[in-house]
């Protein structure tokens, strides 16, 4: 019978020390933050995306090492299909899309527009949810690389 309390008491402690599920919170705030992409990367207002942001945040662009800002800005919407909480993180699965503006000149070899799928780490830290890992990848193919010069004649 003994074994039997401390297993009850084992049990109840276990379910009292999980995280409480931040979904909710994390949700809300993600929406808020993804509502406010399109605004400012259409107006170039890095220093506001930055905020969004940890201090020690890992941006994983797709074909590239680091993110370089484009001019024209191009604009970016962002759709969360699912967001998980639990505790003080949270993840982020969704969809993402951008298109310069009509006319605008384009970089040499950039597409018009793009879509893909992203995934990003939350944190809350000192009670704000900030990026700390932002991973995101295009469903376009890459472009197929040009055939080899042909063999020189003699």
């Amino acid at each position: 019978m003994r074994a039997h309390t401390y297993l009850t008491l084992l049990v109840a402690a276990s379910f009292a020390c999980q995280p409480a599920d931040t979904s909710a919170s994390a949700n809300a705030a993600i929406d808020a933050a993804n509502a406010q992409w399109p605004r400012l990367t259409s107006t170039g207002h890095a220093d506001s995306i930055a905020e969004f942001y940890a201090a020690d945040a890992v941006i994983m662009p797709p074909n590239m090492a680091t993110m370089n800002t484009m001019d024209p800005k191009p604009i970016l919407t962002l759709h969360a299909d699912a967001v998980h909480g639990t505790g003080a993180m949270a993840m982020e699965r969704g969809r993402w899309h951008w298109a310069y503006p009509a006319g605008a000149k384009l970089p040499p070899g950039s597409p018009a527009s793009d879509s893909g799928k992203y995934n990003v780490h939350w944190m809350q830290q000192n009670g704000k949810w900030l990026m700390v890992d932002d991973i995101w990848n295009s469903d376009s193919p890459l472009p197929m690389a040009p055939p080899p010069p042909a063999p020189a004649r003699r």
